[in-house]
């Protein structure tokens, strides 16, 4: 029995393949910028998701303290923030929110972890997940999500690049001394790979 072939599907399939292409890889870190530029903020998550950048696009960036981690602004507009974190041996962020922005961190460099809480009715933070982070994996973190800390477990420095939609100003900072969250302000150590102050 012959089987019949629908002609006109075929049709409608190559003259909407680029619908089905997927995005190329952005593979420099002036490639991320100059899309996240270029694109509205429903598409940075696709940009977030197809960056293969080498470690040596950062090198202008990087920038450690002796003890703890930096924050290193690469660009900061009303839509958008890029921050390169860099942490020393056993660092750890304080558990925190992220004042109902978006937030996507790539692992640059070393290994991190990601450890998830959520608030119970009493208030009391119970950890949700773990996370570990390998150089190249992403992942993503909104309010609604719960709270997250970041800690560098190895025996190495790490460098994690976070996007923001849009620049986070303050967030909720879990102080463990007082059992509750306090806001914090943020800064920056440097922006544009210059130490601020300096």
């Amino acid at each position: 029995m012959q089987s019949k072939f629908n002609f006109s599907k075929l049709g409608f399939i190559l003259t909407n393949w680029s619908t089905f292409t997927l995005m190329p890889h952005i593979k420099s870190l002036n490639g991320l910028i100059n899309s996240l530029l270029h694109s509205d903020a429903a598409d940075y998550v696709k940009h977030a998701k197809n960056m293969v950048i080498p470690l040596e696009d950062f090198k202008k960036y990087t920038f450690w303290k002796e003890d703890g981690y930096s924050r290193n602004c690469i660009i900061r507009t009303d839509e958008f923030e890029l921050i390169l974190i860099c942490w020393n041996k056993d660092c750890t962020s304080p558990i925190h929110g992220h004042d109902n922005k978006k937030c996507w961190v790539y692992q640059v460099d070393g290994e991190m972890t990601e450890v998830r809480y959520k608030e119970d009715a009493k208030g009391t933070l119970n950890e949700s997940k773990r996370i570990y982070l390998t150089p190249g994996k992403l992942c993503f973190m909104q309010d609604n999500m719960g709270y997250h800390m970041l800690k560098n477990e190895s025996n190495q420095k790490a460098i994690t690049l976070h996007l923001y939609i849009k620049p986070v100003e303050k967030c909720a900072v879990y102080s463990a001394e007082k059992k509750m969250f306090e806001e914090r302000f943020l800064n920056y150590d440097t922006i544009d790979g210059e130490m601020i102050g300096i």
